[in-house]
C-alpha cells in the first residue's frame, strides 16, 4: 500500500526559526505583566532551590564536624575549655561515644554537661539553619504554586487567542480553500497543534528557563565554594554538549519520521471509519486489516528508532554524571586529607553536581516538545497567512432584493486553467420562476456558487437588481439569496436551533410559522419532543426530505429575496418530493426561484428552462417550446420517460 497519499506535505525549511517564535510573541504580548511575573517567580523558585546544599554546607562545616581548635584553661585545679583560633587541642569522639580534648598526646576527658556547654552555639546554630531550612521548603512550594498559576494561566489565554484567530481565519477562507483541504487536516490545526502551543507556553518555556538559571546559579556557588573543584567538574562540560548536539541531531530525524508516519495512521484512520460502510458491505475487513498493519508498523519502527536514541542517551548522560560525582569525590577527599578542603563542601559539590544534571536532562527531553511546537506554530502560521475571502466590506450593504439577475457573457475556472461555464448570458425577472437543467458536469452547481461569489468569475458579469456582484457586501448579499443544497447539512442540536441557526433572538413562533409555510411542521410534529427533537452529527435520524423540508424552511425564516434549490428532490420520496412542490409553488409566488434538477417532471411548471451543455448555455424555453424544438431537453426527457416507463 502507497501510504504517501496519506501524508502531509513536509516542509523543507527548520521550524526552528526566529520568525515563528517573533509571531508567537503577538499572542503572547498582552500577557507581558503575565510573563515578567512568570520570571520573576522562575527566578524565585531558583534562588530558593539552590539553597538547601549550601545551608547543609554550613551546618556540616560550622556546627556538625566535632574537630575544632581549642585552648585548655586550668584555674583553681578544675580544666576549662576555650575555642580559640590556633589552640593546639581538637574536641574528639571514640566509637564508643566518648568524648575527649586532645593535642595528639595528652587526652582530657569531656564530660555531657561540658560537651553541652562546648557545643551550645553549635545546636542553636543548627536548631536556626533547620528553621531556616523549613522557610525555604515553604517558601518553594508557594513559590511554585504560583509560577505554575501564572504560566499556566498565560499559556492558556494564549492559546485561546490563537485558536480563536485560527477559527476567525477560518470562517474567512474562500471556497476555493475548502476544495483542497481535507477537513480533518483544519481541525488538527485548530485543536491539536494549539494544543502543542499550550504545552509549549506552560511548561516549555518556564522549564527552560529555570533550567538555564539553575545551570548558572551552580556553576556560580560551585566555583565560589571551591574554585579548585569547580574547575574540575566543569571539565566534564564539553562531553555533556557533545552528547546534547549529537543526540539532538539523531532525535530530530527520528522525531519527524514519529511525526509523520502518526500523521499517516490519522489520515488513514479517518477515511476509513468514514466509509466503514462500503468495507463491511464489500468484506474487505480483512485487507483493511493488513493494510492498517503495515501503517501501524510503520509508526511503531520509528517509535523505535527514537527509543533508540534516548536508550543511548540517558544512560550516556548517566554514566558522565557518576563520572563527575567519581571525579569530585578523589579530588575532593585528596583536599581534605590535606585540610585544603571541607567535608560539607565536598557534600554541596555532591548535590550540586545531582541537581546540574537534572536540568540537562530536561532541556534534552523537553526538545521534541520545542520541535513539536515550533512546527505546529509554522503550520498555523501558514494557514492564517492564506488569502482571505474579500467580502467587500467597503461596498454598500443588501438590505433587500426586488430578486433580477443577469448573466452577462460570464467564463469561470475552478483552477484558472478549464473552464467549467463558457460565455453564459441570461436574465432572471423579479419572482421568475426558472430551471436550470443539463447532464452532470455540465455546469449546473457552478452557476450557483458564482452567484453566491463563493468563486470569483474570470469573465464576463453577474449583475444582481443591475448591480455588479463585486460592487455589493456579499456578506449581505448571501443573507438575501437562499440555497437549498441535494445534502442538506445540520448541525449537532435541535431541530429548532438548525432552523434559526442557533440565534435565539429569533422567537420560536416565528420558526413554527416558516416551518408551517413550508409543510414542514407535519413531520416536525410526528417527534415526541417537536421543534425540541435533538438531531446528532449531519442528522443521520431525518430523511433526506425532512432535511430539505428544514432547509427550505430556514430560507423563509431569513427572508430571502432569491431563493436556489439544487437538486432538492434528487433523492426524496414521493411524497416528500410533493410536499417539496407545495412549497416551492408557493415560495415562487413571492421570491426569485432557481430550481436546478435531474427530474424533468419536478421543473415543467417553471417560466423557463435553461439547458446547459458542456459548460454553455445551449438552450432556452419554456418545457412544451423546448420539446418542440427537439434539441437535448427533448432528448433528456425522452431518455428520462423511457426509464420510467421500463421501471
Amino acid at each position: 500500500m502507497d501510504q504517501s497519499v496519506y501524508s502531509e506535505f513536509e516542509e523543507k525549511t527548520k521550524v526552528e526559526d526566529w520568525s515563528v517564535i517573533l509571531k508567537l510573541w503577538k499572542y503572547a504580548r498582552p500577557y507581558l505583566k503575565l510573563l515578567i511575573l512568570g520570571i520573576v517567580l522562575i527566578m524565585a523558585s531558583t534562588v530558593l532551590d539552590l539553597l538547601p546544599p549550601y545551608l547543609t554546607k554550613i551546618a556540616i562545616d560550622d556546627y556538625m564536624t566535632p574537630r575544632r581548635e581549642y585552648t585548655v584553661v586550668e584555674e583553681n585545679g578544675s580544666l576549662s575549655y576555650v575555642q580559640e583560633a590556633g589552640g593546639p587541642y581538637e574536641l574528639f569522639q571514640y566509637e564508643d561515644g566518648t568524648w575527649v580534648m586532645t593535642d595528639g598526646d595528652v587526652e582530657y576527658p569531656v564530660s555531657e554537661a561540658e560537651l553541652r556547654e562546648i557545643r551550645g552555639a553549635d545546636i542553636t546554630g543548627i536548631g536556626r539553619l533547620a528553621l531556616i531550612m523549613l522557610a525555604v521548603l515553604f517558601s518553594l512550594f508557594f513559590v511554585n504554586f504560583a509560577q505554575v498559576m501564572v504560566t499556566t494561566y498565560m499559556g492558556q489565554k494564549v492559546t485561546h487567542g490563537v485558536r480563536m484567530a485560527l477559527f476567525d481565519k477560518l470562517l474567512r477562507l474562500p471556497m476555493r480553500f475548502f476544495d483542497t483541504n481535507p477537513s480533518g487536516r483544519l481541525a488538527t490545526r485548530v485543536a491539536n497543534d494549539t494544543q502543542n502551543l499550550s504545552e509549549f507556553f506552560t511548561s516549555v518555556i518556564t522549564s527552560i528557563v529555570k533550567d538555564v538559571l539553575l545551570l548558572v546559579g551552580i556553576t556560580f556557588i560551585m566555583l565560589r565554594l571551591s574554585i579548585y573543584l569547580g574547575s574540575i567538574t566543569l571539565l566534564i562540560l564539553p562531553l555533556i554538549a557533545v552528547a546534547i548536539l549529537v543526540f539532538r541531531y539523531f532525535d530530530r530525524i527520528a522525531y519527524r519520521k514519529v511525526r509523520t508516519r502518526l500523521a499517516i495512521i490519522n489520515a488513514f484512520l479517518a477515511e476509513h471509519i468514514s466509509g466503514m460502510s462500503v468495507i463491511q458491505i464489500f468484506n474487505r475487513e480483512k485487507k483493511k486489516r493488513e493494510e492498517f498493519e503495515q501503517v501501524n508498523k510503520s509508526h511503531f519502527k520509528a517509535m523505535m528508532e527514537q527509543l533508540y536514541v534516548f536508550a543511548i542517551f540517558r544512560p550516556l548522560m548517566d554514566l558522565m554524571y557518576y563520572l563527575a560525582i567519581a571525579v569530585v569525590v578523589w579530588f575532593g577527599a585528596k583536599a581534605i586529607s590535606g585540610k585544603a578542603l571541607e567535608f560539607g563542601v565536598l557534600y554541596a559539590f555532591i548535590a550540586y553536581i545531582e541537581m546540574f544534571f537534572r536540568p540537562l536532562h530536561d532541556i534534552a527531553e523537553k526538545y521534541d516538545i520545542v520541535q513539536n511546537a515550533l512546527a505546529s506554530a509554522e503550520k498555523i502560521f501558514k494557514l492564517m497567512e492564506t488569502d482571505e475571502e474579500e467580502y467587500q466590506d467597503d461596498k454598500p450593504e443588501v438590505k433587500k432584493l426586488s430578486g433580477s439577475l443577469e448573466f452577462d457573457n460570464v467564463s469561470f475556472s475552478y483552477d484558472g486553467n478549464d473552464y467549467v461555464l463558457n460565455d453564459i448570458s441570461f436574465k432572471v425577472a423579479p419572482k421568475e420562476k426558472i430551471a436550470i437543467v443539463g447532464e452532470t458536469g455540465a455546469g449546473k452547481t457552478s452557476i450557483i456558487s458564482i452567484l453566491n461569489g463563493l468563486y470569483p468569475i474570470q469573465k464576463g458579469r453577474i449583475l444582481v437588481d443591475g448591480n455588479s456582484l463585486y460592487d455589493l457586501n456579499l456578506q449581505s448579499l448571501r443573507r438575501k439569496i437562499g440555497v437549498v443544497l441535494q445534502d442538506v447539512f445540520l448541525f449537532s442540536g435541535t431541530i429548532l436551533d438548525n432552523i434559526r441557526l442557533f440565534d435565539e433572538s429569533v422567537s420560536r413562533e416565528r420558526v413554527i410559522e416558516a416551518s408551517k409555510y413550508v409543510y414542514a411542521d407535519q413531520f416536525i410534529k410526528r417527534f415526541p419532543d417537536s421543534y425540541d427533537t435533538k438531531i446528532f452529527e449531519r442528522a443521520g435520524t431525518l430523511s433526506a426530505g425532512e432535511r430539505q423540508l428544514v432547509a427550505l424552511a430556514r430560507a423563509v425564516l431569513f427572508d430571502a429575496d432569491i431563493l436556489v434549490l439544487d437538486e432538492a428532490t434528487a433523492s426524496v420520496d414521493t411524497e416528500t418530493e410533493a410536499l417539496i412542490q407545495k412549497a416551492m409553488e408557493k415560495i415562487s409566488s413571492t421570491k426569485t426561484l432557481i430550481t436546478i434538477a435531474h427530474r424533468l417532471s419536478t421543473i415543467r411548471s417553471a417560466n423557463r428552462i435553461l439547458v446547459i451543455h458542456k459548460g454553455r448555455l445551449v438552450e432556452e424555453g419554456s418545457h412544451g417550446e423546448l420539446l418542440k424544438k427537439g434539441g437535448i431537453y427533448a432528448d433528456l426527457y425522452k431518455l428520462q420517460y423511457e426509464l420510467g416507463e421500463s421501471a
